[in-house]
Formats: C-alpha cells, sequence, structure tokens
C-alpha cells in the first residue's frame, strides 16, 4: 500500500504540472477603476503581452507570457474629482515554459491551486495509510513500540492536514485563492505553530512533572531516571520557547539570520514530532491499562516486586493480586472457565521470603485451591517473570497477566519479545508513578524504533529544507 501511495502522490503532482503547465501561460488581473480617469497601462512587452478589456468600474487584463523573465505592469490613473493620482504596480515573473506567476516567485498562477489539492491529498492518503497501519498492528499485537510510533505520526498528520485545509478553507471563503508561496509558507510554520500553541500545556506538564518527580524520589529514593520527566518535558518547553523568541526574527538576506531562523524551524519540527510521539505513548499507556483480556484464559500471571519486612504484600503488590483475583471472578462468571494463578517472584537479598511465596500465601487466604496456584520463584525482574514462567506454563496462548496500571504495556512488548501471546489487566496505583511510567515507556519508543524514528525526522526535514529553499528564493527574487 505504501508504494501505491507514493506513486499516486507522484501522479496527482504531475497532473498539477500538467495542469499548471496548460493554464498557466496566461494571467488575469483585475483593477478597480471606479472614479478614475487618465488610465494608463505600462508594461514590457519584450516579456509579456497585455490585452486590455474594460468594463464599467473594473480593468481586466489578460496577460500572456513572451519569453523568461521578469516584469512589471504599472496603471497610472487619477480620481476625477480630485488631482490625487494613483499608482498600482504588479510584479510579474515569466518562467521556464512560459508559466507565468504574480507578486512573487512562487506566487499565484493558474490552476496553481491543484497544488494545494494535490498536497492536501497527499496528507489525507498517508493519514489513512498511518490509521489503517495502526488499527492492523492494534489488532495483531496491543503491545508494540511500533504502534505508539503509527499513534504519534497519526496525531502529527492530522494537526499538519487539518491546519493547510482550515487555512485553504479560510481562503477560498474569502475569495482568495492562496499561491505556492502562501502553502509552503503554511506547511513550513504548520509544526512550528502547533509547538507554540502547546507551550503553555508543555509548562503546565513540566510543573506538575517536576512536583511528581520530587515526590517520586522523596518515596523512591534519588535517581536521574525519577528525574526523566523533568529533563524531558523542560527540553520540550525550551525547544518551543527557542522558536518563540528567536522564529519571529523578521527574515532578511543576513546570513545570521537566515541561519537562526532556520535554526528555529528546524527545533520547531523536530519538538513537534517528539510531542506527538509523547501523546502517542500516553493513550497507548492508557489503553493497555483500561484493557480487559478475553475471558478464555487458562492461567494469569503476577508480576511480583518487593514485599514487607514480616512476608506479608506491600499495597502496590496486593493490588496486582486483587486484580487477578477480580478478572478470575469475572472469567467465572462470564464463562464458568477457572484460572490458574502463577505468582512469579524470586527472593531479594532484603526480604525473608519470595515475593511468589508470599503472594501464594495471600491468594489462599482470600480462598484460591493450592491445586489452582503454580509459584515461579527465581525471577528478579520483569523479563524474567515471563520467561520462567512460560516454562512453568509451556503454553503460548490463553494467558493473561496482572501488574499495575502504568506497568502493563511494558511488560506486554517484553512478553511479546518472548513469543508469548498475552493479555494484561492493570491494577490502580498512584498517580506519581503514572508520569514518569509514561516518560519511560515514551524514551523507550524512541531506543527501540530508534531507526524508525530518525528516518521520519530525516524525511520531515528534507521537505522541510526543500521548502525553505522554495520560500528564500521566492522572497529574494
Amino acid at each position: 500500500m505504501r508504494k501505491k501511495i507514493i506513486t499516486l502522490s507522484l501522479l496527482l503532482f504531475l497532473s498539477s504540472f500538467i495542469i499548471i503547465l496548460f493554464f498557466g501561460r496566461k494571467a488575469t488581473i483585475e483593477y478597480d477603476i471606479k472614479d478614475m480617469e487618465s488610465i494608463s497601462i505600462t508594461c514590457d512587452n519584450n516579456i509579456i503581452k497585455c490585452i486590455e478589456h474594460r468594463e464599467k468600474e473594473k480593468i481586466k487584463l489578460e496577460v500572456i507570457s513572451i519569453k523568461k523573465g521578469k516584469t512589471y505592469i504599472t496603471i497610472n490613473a487619477a480620481k476625477r474629482l480630485s488631482a490625487e493620482k494613483i499608482k498600482y504596480k504588479k510584479i510579474i515573473y515569466v518562467h521556464h515554459l512560459g508559466i507565468i506567476t504574480k507578486d512573487n516567485y512562487f506566487g499565484n498562477c493558474n490552476g496553481d491551486v491543484s497544488i494545494i489539492i494535490s498536497i492536501l491529498l497527499t496528507l489525507f492518503a498517508w493519514l489513512c495509510y498511518a490509521i489503517r497501519q495502526f488499527k492492523n498492528g492494534m489488532k495483531k499485537n496491543l503491545y508494540e513500540y511500533r504502534n505508539i510510533r503509527l499513534l504519534g505520526l497519526i496525531i502529527f498528520i492530522s494537526l499538519m492536514f487539518l491546519l493547510n485545509l482550515y487555512i485553504f478553507i479560510i481562503d477560498m471563503s474569502n475569495n482568495y485563492i492562496p499561491s505556492p508561496y502562501n502553502i509552503i509558507q503554511s506547511i513550513r510554520d504548520s509544526s512550528a505553530l502547533f509547538s507554540a500553541f502547546l507551550l503553555p500545556v508543555a509548562i503546565v506538564t513540566t510543573v506538575l512533572v517536576t512536583i511528581s518527580n520530587i515526590v517520586l524520589i522523596k518515596n523512591e529514593g534519588k535517581s536521574w531516571k525519577n528525574m526523566l520527566g523533568t529533563i524531558l518535558s523542560g527540553f520540550l518547553c525550551i525547544g518551543t520557547l527557542f522558536f518563540m523568541v528567536f522564529g519571529s526574527i523578521s527574515v532578511n538576506k543576513n546570513i545570521n539570520i537566515i541561519i537562526i531562523n532556520n535554526l528555529c524551524y528546524i527545533i520547531s519540527i523536530v519538538v513537534s514530532y517528539l510531542e506527538c510521539i509523547l501523546f502517542g505513548t500516553i493513550v497507548l499507556g492508557i489503553i493497555s491499562a483500561r484493557h480487559i483480556p478475553k475471558f478464555n484464559k487458562n492461567y494469569i500471571i503476577i508480576l511480583g516486586c518487593k514485599i514487607k519486612d514480616d512476608g506479608t504484600l506491600t499495597p502496590l503488590l496486593k493490588s496486582r493480586v486483587d486484580r487477578a483475583l477480580e478478572f478470575a471472578k469475572m472469567q467465572k462468571q462470564k464463562t464458568g472457565k477457572d484460572i490458574i494463578f502463577v505468582p512469579s517472584g524470586g527472593k531479594g537479598n532484603d526480604e525473608i521470603i519470595s515475593e511468589a511465596e508470599a503472594m501464594k500465601n495471600y491468594l489462599i487466604e482470600k480462598g484460591i485451591e493450592k491445586n489452582n496456584i503454580i509459584i515461579e520463584d527465581k525471577s528478579k525482574n520483569t523479563y524474567e517473570n515471563i520467561k520462567f514462567s512460560k516454562k512453568i506454563i509451556k503454553e503460548k496462548t490463553n494467558i493473561a497477566f496482572s501488574t499495575t496500571n502504568y506497568h502493563v504495556f511494558r511488560a506486554g512488548v517484553i512478553a511479546s519479545k518472548q513469543n508469548i501471546e498475552v493479555e494484561g489487566i492493570g491494577a490502580k496505583t498512584k498517580t506519581y508513578y503514572w508520569i514518569n511510567a509514561f516518560i519511560r515507556e515514551f524514551i523507550a519508543t524512541l531506543v527501540s524504533e530508534k531507526e524508525k524514528h530518525i528516518k521520519t525526522i530525516a524525511i520531515l526535514m528534507i521537505i522541510f529544507l526543500l521548502l525553505t529553499i522554495f520560500y528564500y528564493i521566492s522572497i529574494s527574487i
């Protein structure tokens, strides 16, 4: 399908070129001459030919290209009831193949609306492709970092498409057809505008994440990992502010100003893309946490974590076991099918029994029979929880796992990488865990899919640089 969209995009722009080539060798210019007299029109007859059509209150000029060049159409007139003189001046560019543009090198020309339509259709086609890929990915396996990347792309492309569609509709409603110069500028600015629009959200998020990280450090101890949220959100804010401060500098031919201006746009497009991937991470994290597995499970793995000094469960671990019990009850009520519990977690140096044994004791207290419990007491982390439990279960399907809500997506990814088809269910936890978990998954997404993220950013940068070249050609010539 990707090749089809690329082919469609090329055909759309080829069609635009043919339309402009067919219609663009002529241009129509209208002037209001109400209450005017002594009207004279001058132009360079070596570059263009002007055919004048006069109506009651308007002059309509039909401009035909003769040869390549830049020229002006000048109208001198005087008002009937005063000695005031009026002068209109229109810049005309004649390009190769005789195509005429007005006002700018890439200004309006006959048929140029086809370029805008082609851009919008191309963005829409890529949006549909990304949505289809995302839906297929979610059906196949919820727990893949690829899904986050695709969702981030959907958000990014949607914003670009909607912003440019809005500009196009507004312009058309005002009887103004935006020129290629205008659409180049709007595409170039759209990611920066999105980043600037989200600045208040980014600032509030930075404050909330910082407070969350302080609470997290207070409860979990000092660690650079516990400050990831503040570091990342601070980067997004600084990147946006950098554009707002330096991107507003008036563009001129000074090389330093050009470099600073373009650096601002580079930062803004990267920041905007990263913000969309972060939003995708948050959405997928919430979907994973709220997901209820199908009621056809034979086993449910309970992922362990630290226990109390007396061998009983901490509130965090207790919530995971309670969530597994809740799912088992729901499945029994819906289908009548029992489930085998697999508490998973080894014994730490500061623990009197293994986490699995502690969970088993709690399950028995809750009325679960010993025959319905299989413990895995060797693992030290989530990867080993899944790996060692898999060896005990000896099945690859019809398996659920219970963990804390912020941990569901990561645990699912770890299981997926071991070719185990699982569905997770999440237990509630403190809010400050959520925020840092989102940041951690965001960074994991970037690392896991780094080649594709780099490729996507590189493509965006190439498009941006081409647009920038066209933009500066248009304002310089």
